[in-house]
């Protein structure tokens, strides 16, 4: 997923959060395969809320399927560009049509990670003018997934519409800890035991898709809202090993076809709201996610709309001298 996205918007009385996972990360996102596969995904989300246990939801799985002493996901530092459209509709929902690109760069800053995130939307109504947004999200979040910075800023028709800034500690691996918030005011708020934050549950998925583990079910913070983390339920794909099933985005110049020659899995992620008992996620986001972090085939779903992210531009970045 890509490392810690969401796009932010109070618009016709609605919220879209965008995450990418990690994550895009960040950020995320399984474009489903068939009516079984979203049978399957719905019976998955269900269960979790009666709380039945899920572990073997997969157990059939094909033996062989994942790598060979897995050595632990290495991200790669880069930058990515996506163009962004509506994928699909429902009658009645509102939204008419979406246009914009998304900007995403991972960095490596030898003692943590770093993401810059640019999203530019326009959304057409069926009852009123189009609205302009933009949403940046920059973050910095260390390598041993222990402290997290981040900072949002959103606008609407040009008009700032929200920012948020502040910091996240964890006591220790599997503990819990504290988000400050500086903006929009000044807010403390206790983290749950498991935390954890975008680029360090991108990892976490990476190294289970590795082991050939199908789900992953975490609570995840990236600072993007005020409310709280989140509970990501993330279903886990079948094994695409290295320069198979290559991504027609390969074919684009302006896309580093190197660094979609990783093994990849798709992946689906399923996002609820803290303490939420409803059967169904607040949102969802399904992509591609190679082994080196960098994700493909991004669609996010908002219940009456999804949105679809299509990779235009892809680079490698430097990685520092440390």
């Amino acid at each position: 997923m890509i490392a810690g996205y969401r796009v932010i918007l109070t618009e016709r009385r609605f919220q879209v959060n965008i995450y990418k996972s990690r994550c895009l990360t960040i950020a995320s996102l399984i474009i489903l395969y068939n009516v079984a596969a979203l049978m399957r995904w719905r019976c998955a989300m269900m269960s979790r809320v009666a709380g039945l246990a899920l572990g073997g939801l997969f157990a059939a799985c094909v033996a062989g399927e994942a790598l060979a002493a897995p050595a632990g996901a290495e991200l790669a530092p880069h930058r990515a560009v996506y163009a962004m459209a509506l994928n699909a509709t429902k009658p009645g929902g509102g939204v008419t049509g979406a246009s914009g690109a998304m900007t995403y760069k991972f960095g490596d800053s030898c003692d943590g990670w770093t993401v810059e995130n640019r999203t530019a939307l326009t959304f057409a109504y069926s009852d009123g003018a189009p609205v302009a947004t933009t949403w940046d999200f920059v973050t910095w979040e260390s390598k041993d997934g222990l402290h997290y910075r981040f900072r949002v800023r959103s606008t609407r028709d040009g008009v700032v519409s929200e920012e948020i800034d502040g910091v996240a500690n964890l006591d220790g691996q599997g503990k819990g800890g504290v988000a400050k918030f500086s903006l929009p005011e000044q807010k403390t708020m206790r983290l749950p035991k498991g935390t954890l934050f975008p680029t360090e549950h991108t990892i976490r998925l990476l190294e289970h898709a590795q082991r050939g583990e199908h789900m992953l079910e975490r609570v995840l913070f990236d600072g993007t809202g005020s409310d709280g983390p989140f509970d990501v339920n993330a279903v886990i794909g079948k094994l695409f090993p290295a320069n198979a099933n290559i991504s027609p985005a390969a074919a684009n110049p302006a896309v580093n076809s190197a660094l979609l020659s990783a093994p990849s899995w798709r992946m689906q992620m399923a996002f609820f709201a803290p303490a939420a008992n409803e059967p169904t996620p607040d949102y969802e986001v399904a992509l591609r996610y190679y082994l080196n972090g960098v994700a493909d085939e991004v669609v996010q779903s908002f219940g009456n709309f999804s949105l679809k992210g299509t990779l235009q531009k892809l680079e490698p970045l430097p990685k520092p001298d440390c």
